[in-house]
């Protein structure tokens, strides 16, 4: 009987109301037996929605509390919902759906993908209410999956309900404490008034209130005593069965039951009738579960070790996707290990090796590193593959497990070179791991060894070869020939991981070479293509990535945070949150927000261990520490920065950060030459070069020029600033266009810059102060003291517009301040 509970009912419909607008999830927290489950079976029972739900059991297998929820949504829907039916994901967790399509190192990503366009493709059709129950077991891997889930549903039409004994920190859930019951509803409960001694010893926890009222007036000794004390009246047919079910599982089908209990059908009935009556089973479709779990571990528990050893081999031979842990429980371990190895389960074939008979224990241990991998235990997914790695000795073999290895390092942080090497060195005509070394030497700057690894690739059947190929013709300055390898690439691409990979490539080049609008394009087209093969919120975080560096190069910076944060909640690898974090940081900077910055260095630093990207790995981290410590004016600290740079690395290896680093030194008077040998390639490098020659006396002219060509106002604006201090007689006019950049990008330094640099060289930006009129409207209210908040609400726009515009008309007036603003506004008669 269900009582009470009238608020949390209440709660949890209004989120499923909510859910229909956005998706929502609410995770229901109490001590054992408080009732989460018959909450859960409630509200599931006046809802319309489709219901879907799984849950955790100790010692589970990674996913398992998933697997009865998508097994659920497949056979209501299909697996038509996700690209390629399901076969590159959802057939690991879920054999019905065929053979799984192997993706080297995307497994997990393909999973997390696959059920997350499952679940948001059945909300199309009609709401989802997912529910995962008893979360405080949950394995890693679910908790992950759930995690990845809870980031990224963006289709209205889901609820996730969650239970767990203790809270749990998850992303964008709803907490909701479930309460003992009070005195009225106890009394409801047992249907009778007398029930203070009851609620006194129970504390309101309905499972010891049902209990406690079966027990009469006995006094158990223990807890498991008063979860048994309904039990103990059923005949020995009843206990037979319910024993059964403590060893089946948390939900027992009814053939299960059946044919491990061994009585007829009519017999089955019989004795289930009683444990049902007593609420000890509950019927669930075409099955039973446990009214609680306590009430299923005091059943097993009180099982004699024969009894239990007994009951596990029956049930052994009735669940056979189980069979392995049943054999396992009941001592049996030849036959354990025969299950496992059936049923793949490699870590527990590992745990019974010594009942193998002459399997290939190298090849499991690979096996089980994949399994770990694909989990996402990157640390004892590298153990396994070492294992396997010391008990080879066939050369092919070994090189295929050090290419796992790299899959698993890179999980990880870190890079593969070596091993890489080494897998070349014992395959030498093996294609795909010559391409990957050569793809690996294209991003450590090793030009020359890439560019002969890779056509040797290509030449033997490896079409991914032709993105580092690609990459490195453009390094060159070819673009056009670039851009017509880019596109055989993904034309002759052997699957859609490597469509996206020359994706990435091509707009990181691009970027690279100030081609940012193109850059900008063609990092979008990636991304859509990730979206159609179900790849968007895997790859699609490196193609973020790829999209946010040219939208921060062209200032428009609000653009690049969405798209950012967007990516960093996916939980991406190492790497690339390392590369986002540091457009984010760049971006920062420019907008005066150093505390942000700061952080996002402290951040950013751990994750740039390997040599991925070669020296642009050390020094990108250095130049944004040094851009930070120039704009907080740290001068100590930037000496430092820059000396480091000079002794330790060698500038010629970098492509892309060495001019920067070297313009900003020259600013801060810490170097006056440049080394030789240090590239030029593109024009981003040519106008940082221009810049570091206008630093050490030459023409800022021909900076502020090339950064015109390039398109990147930022930069742009900073020059022309240098230029109006270089040429004091075309002042008004450098500076007004710095000002109005300063404005369009919402950058408070170069705002700040402009207004000195007027004062520098006595320059009024008053006379023409071009003001719009939303910009005029906001001026009137800062006449009029209001805050920036104070007159977002007046104009119903945002705050941080409305702190924009105020920067842009300080900019436009040539004032460091609001109150100045305001005076000189009235003296003008702006207002």
């Amino acid at each position: 009987m269900f009582v009470g509970r009238e608020a949390e009912l209440a709660a949890l419909a209004e989120l499923a109301d909510a859910s229909l607008r956005a998706p929502a999830a609410v995770l229901l927290v109490g001590e054992a037996g408080i009732g989460k489950s018959s909450l859960v079976g409630e509200f599931a029972s006046r809802t319309d929605a489709l219901v879907a739900e799984g849950g955790a059991d100790p010692g589970a297998t990674a996913y398992a509390a998933f697997v009865p929820v998508l097994r659920r949504l497949v056979r209501e829907y299909g697996a038509r919902l996700v690209p390629g039916g399901g076969s590159r994901g959802l057939a690991r967790l879920l054999p019905e759906l065929g053979e799984v399509e192997e993706s080297s190192d995307l497994g997990r990503a393909r999973l997390f993908e696959e059920v997350l366009l499952l679940v948001e493709g059945a909300a199309e059709r009609r709401p989802v209410v997912l529910v995962l129950e008893d979360l405080h077991w949950a394995d890693q891997a679910s908790r992950d999956l759930l995690a990845f889930l809870l980031r990224n549903l963006m289709r209205p039409g889901v609820l996730v309900v969650l239970t767990s004994r203790e809270p749990l920190r998850l992303p964008g859930v709803e907490v909701l404490r479930v309460p003992p019951l009070g005195r009225a509803e106890v009394a409801r409960l047992l249907g009778r008034s007398d029930v203070d001694q009851i609620l006194a010893r129970s504390e309101g926890n309905p499972l010891f209130v049902e209990a406690l009222a079966d027990a009469g007036t006995a006094t158990p000794a223990s807890l498991r005593e008063l979860l048994l004390a309904g039990a103990e009246r059923l005949g020995e047919a009843g206990l037979g069965v319910l024993r059964v079910a403590a060893v089946a599982g948390r939900r027992i089908p009814h053939e299960v039951l059946l044919r491990a209990s061994g009585l007829e059908e009519l017999a089955l009935d019989e004795a289930l009738r009683p444990i049902v009556k007593a609420r000890l089973l509950l019927v669930d479709g075409d099955g039973y579960a446990f009214r609680h779990t306590l009430i299923r571990e005091a059943v097993y528990e009180d099982l004699l070790p024969g009894e239990r050893r007994r009951l596990h081999a029956r049930c052994a031979e009735t669940q056979p996707e189980l069979a392995a842990d049943h054999w396992y429980a009941a001592g049996e371990r030849a036959k354990a290990f025969q299950a496992a190895w059936e049923a793949r389960r490699w870590d527990r074939v590992l745990e019974l090796w010594e009942h193998s008979s002459g399997q290939d224990h190298a090849q499991v241990l690979e096996l089980a590193a994949r399994d770990a991998l694909h989990a996402g235990e990157a640390s004892r997914a590298e153990e396994l593959a070492g294992a396997a790695l010391a008990e080879v000795s066939d050369p092919l073999r070994a090189a295929h497990l050090l290419e796992l290895r790299v899959a698993i390092r890179d999980l990880l942080g870190e890079e593969g070179l070596d091993d890489l090497r080494e897998a070349v060195r014992l395959a030498p005509r093996e294609a795909r791991l010559i391409g990957s070394l050569a793809n690996t030497l294209t991003w450590i700057g090793q030009y020359g060894e890439a560019r002969q690894l890779a056509e040797e690739a290509l030449a033997l059947g490896d079409t991914r070869s032709l993105t580092p190929l690609a990459a490195l013709t453009a390094l060159e300055g070819d673009l056009a020939t670039a851009a017509t390898l880019y596109a055989r690439a993904r034309a002759e691409a052997p699957d859609d991981d490597a469509v996206l990979v020359a994706y990435a490539s091509e707009a990181d080049v691009l970027e690279a070479a100030g081609e940012h609008a193109r850059a900008e394009a063609t990092a979008r087209t990636g991304i859509a293509h990730a979206g159609r093969v179900g790849l968007a919120r895997s790859r699609g975080a490196h193609l973020a990535a790829n999209l946010s560096e040219p939208l921060a190069s062209q200032g428009r910076w609000q653009e690049a945070r969405e798209v950012i944060g967007a990516a960093l909640t996916l939980d991406p690898p190492p790497i690339i949150r390392a590369w986002l974090l540091l457009v984010l940081g760049t971006v920062a900077v420019g907008e005066g927000a150093l505390e942000e910055a700061a952080g996002i260095v402290r951040q950013a630093r751990p994750l740039m261990r390997g040599r991925s990207r070669g020296y642009d790995s050390c020094l990108e981290p250095d130049l944004l520490e040094c851009r930070l410590a120039e704009a907080a004016g740290d001068g100590e600290r930037l000496a430092g920065l820059v000396g480091h740079v000079m002794s330790a690395h060698d500038l010629t290896l970098s492509c892309r950060y060495s001019w920067p680093l070297l313009a900003l030194a020259a600013r801060a008077g810490l170097v006056s030459a440049a080394p030789g040998g240090v590239p030029t390639i593109g024009r981003v490098q040519e106008a940082y070069r221009a810049t570091f020659e206008a630093e050490t006396g030459g023409s800022w002219a021909d900076a502020a020029a090339a950064w015109r060509v390039v398109g990147q106002p930022y930069a742009l604006g900073q020059a022309l600033v240098r230029h109006a201090e270089q040429q004091p007689a075309r002042a008004r006019e450098l500076l007004s266009e710095a000002a109005a950049l300063a404005g369009q990008i919402g950058s408070e330094p170069l705002r700040a810059a402009v207004t000195a640099a007027a004062g520098a060289t006595r320059t009024s930006l008053t006379g023409e102060p071009a003001l719009s009129a939303r910009e005029l409207e906001v001026l009137s209210l800062v006449a009029e003291g209001l805050s920036n908040k104070q007159i977002a609400e007046r104009l119903f726009i945002s705050a941080r517009t409305s702190g924009v515009h105020v920067s842009n008309i300080l900019a436009k007036l040539g004032v460091s301040s609001r109150v100045e603003a305001a005076a000189l506004a009235r003296r003008t008669r702006l207002i």
